[in-house]
């Protein structure tokens, strides 16, 4: 979201204007969240990234308001941020100086807050749902405070975890909250209730002509011959039996017999059309939803939780299928049976019929208000439900992990968790669905009884027939039949509304932009393919790539390179045309890689990705995806090509073989080894490699980089990678850092520059000495860069290089936690962790990320100092260390070593403590 949403700052405005109202901006804010303006704070803000604040001011205020002042994860910013940012421009923007209307949203768009905040990460945003935002903000702090909203913040994590920061300021999940949210709106605008899905299954019932035609018909029988028995009751009584008339007896007997045939007969038919038009109603539904998926934008489906889209196909489809099936069908026949018993009612006998009428509507209104209330449990159940599944899923997903490390207990815990809060859910869900169908009944139990002695009581004062009465009870036994019938599927109904409802909200996501309607030509071989000042953000907020500009003439093998989180793999994204730029253009021959349509960009480009999963197939198969229409001969020749085909001949049933669940039968090297043959067969003039090799062990990876320079000669490769090793081979080397390409040429031009490539590839060197891939001479060399280490002499780097050992750690171990004294300096030569500082209030806000190369416990040379910062295993990690201990026996052998190494670390920790002193105080002085 930019100002360009809003007419309250102009493009034009004097400096002094513009001053003037940032101030107002950020006056109203500080207000909002009971803080004490800063007379420096926009100064500040603007110099922090002047850039930003000549382009988009507002959005630089706010964004160093959450980040500086309120220390928020950027994962609060979209949804937090955003409708902090719109609500208090409502204000900003009113001259009059008098307080804006709440901000009003039906009461149905207050729900998936998780979807909602997902959403407002992106590059481009709805602005329904930054007004959404904005009503959330509101009810946030007017229910929880500053101090809630700013503890909500810090709690939704760089992922956005809405349901953490429920649980951590409400301590309810985030779909209770939701349900709390909806209780306090007064829009007015009717609930989704059963309504909705019986309306839904009516408009997809409409599609099938014929079979709905026969349903009306057996339908309409059945309700025919309900109604008609009463009448036939009363004149069989009235004119045959009471007055002794055989054939008056016969006559309506025979009408009995032949309408309850009738009524059999096209029972069984009814029975058949719903056995047939449910399924297919349903699969309809199933179609639409896979098509979604498959077409789904990309960054929605990234940002989506598989195991919700999972549940959706899985438990929502169930109670939706039982909703189609069992009650939708035997509401409208028992609804039909009730209405038309009641309109029969009223030709026996006005005043009997007015008591049930009154008593019946008594009763259907009963529980309409936990109706509702229980549509919304089971909204909440379905949430829950995806959560037990994803853990589920993880399990089987990470078995040889938690077999390993011994983690059985640990996830059992998290289960059995998990499975608290399903309780909970499933109680509310059961028991309130429960008391809809209990009341019902209880409802229409009394007016049974009030209709009953009201009959009674006429009879005896002769008002009314005998067989009156008996039609009137066979009526009743109709009427109650039918609403107990009713009242026992409302729990179903109400399953099946929530249901549909989380259904409906997946295929409510956007999808891809559509190919033009006139896609263009690349004009046969790629010659040429550019970035041309190429921006993107995933969440909206600090842009993944910013202004990149690259030029590769094809066919070259060019690689890109830098740290984590860089922006590597974005840039493959965008070439594959999965997103889309926020600005700027990527173009293959000069076009616009947007204008050439999807089925021209799948043939151009191929991908063997970091990971591969295979599909539960054959062998042949899963090579056959790179080109449907492939001859087994060219399945071969590829295979051969990946030099694959010794191997699959091997197996049990050679091509024919299947490959397990996601490649489960093969090993890593193998299943690489079939990406390769898949990518080769589809003969593309772009080869893009993410880490391609990363996940192998030395020797597969070897073997398989021999594989893929051979198969990928004379065609363009553009290549993600961390193994710098790879670069040597490279035609050109891109260098990105922090969004934005820092430095290119040949991997010796970038060496002998001694820049950002040089300093990665020393720490390649790091990373290799755990697997002895690295000369001792290289490694050395690379020490002596660390800050602490530099120029002291290489005997003392040998001899602390010899008392290190190699440690290998699971993700989530801590491998530095502040507070506590340094015991052991630390060297990371594989894997990434999380580095974080912990705030005044006890939570922890992340600082950086530590890879390998990167040194932890700098301080274990000082006697007795703390460490500032908490260090987390992020993935499994290879590690270099020394204990305390051994780390000063070794410098007290070197005194001048000691002094040199002491007096550094002793400054050095001196600031550190004044800096995070400095910001715990600065933390201290926002909202309490």
């Amino acid at each position: 979201m930019s100002i360009r949403h809003f007419d309250w700052f102009k493009k034009h405005e004097t400096e002094d204007e513009l001053q003037h109202k940032l101030s107002r901006l950020y006056g109203l804010a500080c207000d909002r969240l009971a803080m004490k303006p800063d007379s420096s704070f926009i100064s500040a803000a603007m110099a922090a990234n002047p850039e930003e604040a000549r382009r988009d001011p507002v959005r630089r205020l706010a964004h160093h308001l959450f980040t500086y002042k309120l220390a928020m994860p950027s994962g609060a910013w979209g949804l937090l941020g955003l409708g902090l940012l719109h609500s208090v421009l409502q204000e900003a923007a009113r001259e009059d100086g008098k307080k804006p209307a709440p901000v009003v949203i039906p009461r149905t768009e207050a729900h998936d807050l998780n979807g909602l905040a997902n959403r407002l990460l992106l590059p481009e945003v709805d602005q329904k749902d930054v007004r959404r935002a904005a009503a959330f903000v509101e009810y946030l702090l007017k229910a929880k405070g500053a101090r809630g909203f700013v503890k909500f913040g810090r709690n939704m994590g760089v992922d956005g975890s809405v349901d953490a920061a429920c649980r951590a300021v409400a301590g309810i999940s985030a779909g209770a909250l939701e349900l709390k949210w909806q209780d306090v709106i007064r829009s007015g605008t009717p609930e989704k209730g059963p309504v909705h899905l019986v309306l839904w299954v009516a408009r997809a019932t409409a599609r099938h002509k014929v079979l709905l035609f026969w349903f009306l018909l057996a339908n309409a029988v059945q309700i025919l011959y309900a109604v008609y028995v009463p009448l036939w009751l009363q004149a069989l009584f009235d004119d045959g039996i009471k007055t002794g008339d055989v054939a008056a007896i016969r006559t309506y007997l025979s009408y009995l017999t032949w309408g309850f045939l009738a009524a059999s007969g096209f029972g069984v038919l009814l029975d058949y059309t719903i056995a047939k038009l449910g399924p297919r109603i349903l699969n309809d539904l199933r179609a639409r939803m896979f098509r979604k998926i498959n077409n789904i934008d990309a960054r929605e489906l990234a940002s989506s939780d598989s195991d919700e889209i999972i549940a959706d196909f899985s438990n929502d489809m169930t109670v939706v299928e039982k909703a189609v099936i069992w009650a939708v069908p035997g509401l409208f026949s028992k609804g039909l049976m009730l209405i038309g018993s009641v309109v029969v009612a009223f030709t026996l006998d006005t005043q009997l019929a007015i008591a049930t009428l009154v008593s019946l509507l008594i009763a259907f209104w009963l529980p309409r208000s936990f109706s509702k209330r229980a549509v919304r449990y089971n909204y909440e159940r379905g949430a829950e439900d995806a959560k037990v599944a994803h853990i589920v899923k993880e399990t089987l997903l990470m078995q040889r992990v938690i077999r390993i490390f011994g983690l059985r207990d640990l996830q059992a815990k998290l289960f059995t968790g998990q499975l608290g809060k399903l309780f909970g859910a499933s109680y509310h869900q059961y028991f309130s669905s429960g008391l809809v169908g209990r009341l019902t009944s209880f409802g229409v139990s009394a007016a049974q009884l009030l209709v009953i002695g009201l009959g009674a009581v006429q009879s005896v004062d002769g008002d009314v027939s005998s067989g009156t009465i008996v039609a009137f009870i066979t009526l009743l036994l109709t009427i109650g039949g039918a609403a107990g019938f009713i009242g026992a599927q409302l729990p179903l109904l109400i399953q099946g509304v929530g249901g549909l409802e989380r259904v409906q909200a997946l295929l409510g996501k956007p999808d891809a932009a559509p190919d033009p309607e006139r896609p263009e030509d690349v004009g046969g071989k790629v010659h040429s393919l550019r970035f041309e000042e190429v921006s993107f953000s995933y969440d909206g907020s600090a842009p993944t790539l910013d202004r990149v500009s690259m030029t590769i003439d094809c066919p070259r093998r060019v690689m890109v390179v830098g740290p984590s989180g860089s922006g590597k793999s974005t840039i493959l994204r965008l070439i594959e045309n999965q997103f889309s730029p926020g600005s700027g253009h990527v173009r293959v021959n000069g076009v616009d890689m947007r204008m050439l349509g999807e089925k021209q960009v799948r043939s151009l480009i191929s991908l063997v990705p970091q990971e591969t999963i295979l599909f539960q197939a054959s062998v042949r198969e899963n090579i056959r995806m790179g080109k449907l229409d492939a001859s087994d001969a060219e399945v071969e020749a590829a295979a051969k090509a990946a030099d694959i085909h010794p191997l699959i001949m091997s197996l049990p049933d050679a091509y024919d073989t299947d490959v397990g669940e996601g490649g489960s039968k093969l090993s890593g090297g193998q299943r690489q080894r079939i990406a390769i043959a898949r990518a080769i067969l589809h003969d593309p003039q772009i080869m893009l490699l993410d880490e391609a090799t990363s996940a192998l062990d030395p020797a597969s990876r070897v073997a398989v980089e021999e594989t893929l320079r051979k198969v990928t000669a004379g065609r363009t490769v553009v290549a993600v990678t961390h193994d710098l090793t790879q670069c040597e081979h490279a035609d050109l080397v891109y260098v990105v850092k922090a969004g934005r390409v820092v430095e290119s040429g040949s991997h010796q031009t970038l060496l002998d520059a001694d820049g950002v490539y040089a300093d990665l590839w020393q720490r390649s060197v790091i990373a290799g000495a755990a697997e002895g891939t690295v000369p001792r001479e290289q490694l050395l060399e690379r020490l002596r860069k660390r800050p602490i280490l530099k120029d002291v002499p290489e005997v003392f780097l040998q001899r602390l290089l010899s008392r290190m050992t190699v440690e290998t750690v699971g993700p989530d171990t801590v491998l530095v936690e502040d507070g506590k004294p340094a015991d052991r300096l630390i060297f990371m030569t594989q894997g990434e962790a999380q580095q974080s500082i912990r705030l005044s209030d006890g939570t922890l806000m992340s600082v950086g990320i530590l890879e390998p190369g990167d040194s932890m416990g700098d301080y274990a040379a000082l006697e007795g100092a703390e460490e500032f910062t908490r260090v987390v295993a992020r993935k499994a990690c290879h590690l270099l260390t020394i204990d305390a201990a051994s780390l000063r026996a070794l410098l007290a052998a070197n005194a001048d070593i000691e002094l040199h190494i002491l007096t550094a670390l002793a400054a050095r920790h001196e600031a550190m403590m004044e800096h995070y002193t400095w910001q715990k105080l600065q933390q201290q002085a926002q909202p309490q």
